[in-house]
């Protein structure tokens, strides 16, 4: 298939952002002015998700990967330019692709302490695992893979934190209503 028979649209990324971020400030706005019309069915409605998180969840869970890219976009944008440095300083220190680089810091701090053996816990040994490992791997697995451990040690499932946030961000949310309309605000 040639090129001039696919008729592929020329997108204008400034101008998407624009209409995207224009309709979630209107949409927001919507929901704003509603609760101020609405208090107390906004607040009943935020207490049953703080009661029943899974309400708000389970769309969000049938959504898969999708949801789960989108919610972390922000925490990637902000730890890659920390992850691009702990690469570099490890690139510096000889922790490279192919291994422990000839001649480096890391291959004389290895022949010195450790000799042929490296612990498998140990700091060393995970300098070496993040020195290999792919550049552009992404970061929502290792937090994902990292929560699921940490959860399987307390005996909780993974989702069960981001049902406590919603939980308490609801309940939150239903006290500022509700503040709002008894004048705690004013």
């Amino acid at each position: 298939m040639s090129q001039q028979a696919l008729d592929v649209p020329n997108i204008d990324w400034p101008k998407l952002r624009d209409t995207i971020l224009a309709s979630s400030i209107y949409a927001l706005t919507g929901v704003n002015n509603w609760s101020i019309r609405h208090p107390y069915v906004a607040a009943g409605a935020l207490i049953c998700i703080s009661a029943n998180p899974d309400i708000l969840l389970t769309p969000l869970r049938l959504t898969g990967r999708t949801a789960c890219y989108i919610g972390l976009l922000p925490l990637r944008l902000i730890l890659w330019p920390f992850k691009l440095l702990g690469r570099f300083i490890l690139y510096i220190f000889g922790f490279r692709k192919q291994g422990v680089a000839k001649d480096s810091l890391a291959s004389q701090y290895q022949s010195h302490l450790y000799g042929g053996y490296v612990p498998r816990d140990s700091t060393f040994a995970r300098f070496q695992s993040y020195g290999t490992a792919d550049y552009y791997d992404d970061i929502e697995e290792a937090l994902v893979s990292a929560n699921a451990d940490d959860y399987e040690n307390r005996g909780l499932d993974a989702g069960s934190a981001v049902a406590v946030a919603v939980s308490w961000l609801s309940a939150i949310g239903a006290v500022f209503v509700l503040g709002r309309k008894w004048g705690w605000w004013n």
